[in-house]
């Protein structure tokens, strides 16, 4: 696969939707949690979005480790693989530490950025419209590697 391919599957089939999750994370944080400014409550309500990141990561498996198969450069596929969650048990606890503290900065983001009547009003909406573009747009580029279809008829 060439690396222009690799690139543009990764961006909208791994990296906008995980841009997205954190939005939505921060988003349904800001729209549900009264006193969401509290340090205490950030933290919690971060912590709960780290979960649930990495639950979102177990469903992109599969294409992570396609993604990084066909990668010859050392540097990218690290960082794909980074994603994995089936990996040792340090590089898991490094990528919860990473998802908690890019939870964290969502929520506060989302906070700063957008205003209340924009959090619990419309913008939940755009987020996922942007996030189902994206993955249909990743899908579509490398459906035929990420295909389950291809294993079964070789």
């Amino acid at each position: 696969m060439k690396m222009r391919r690799i690139m543009l599957v990764f961006v909208f089939l791994l990296l906008i939707p995980y841009i997205c999750s954190l939005a939505i994370i921060g988003i349904g944080y800001n729209a549900l949690v009264l006193h969401s400014t509290d340090p205490l409550r950030t933290a919690v309500g971060a912590f709960v979005g780290a979960i649930i990141m990495l639950a979102v990561k177990a469903t992109i498996q599969r294409p992570l480790n396609l993604l990084a198969g066909d990668i010859y450069a050392s540097f990218l596929q690290q960082i794909l693989r980074f994603f994995s969650i089936r990996r040792r048990p340090v590089l898991q606890a490094a990528n919860f530490l990473l998802d908690l503290v890019l939870c964290t900065l969502a929520t506060i983001v989302v906070r700063l950025l957008l205003p209340l009547e924009w959090i619990v009003g419309t913008s939940m909406g755009f987020v996922i419209l942007i996030m189902f573009i994206s993955t249909c747009l990743g899908a579509y580029i490398e459906y035929d590697n990420l295909a389950i279809d291809a294993e079964i008829k070789s």
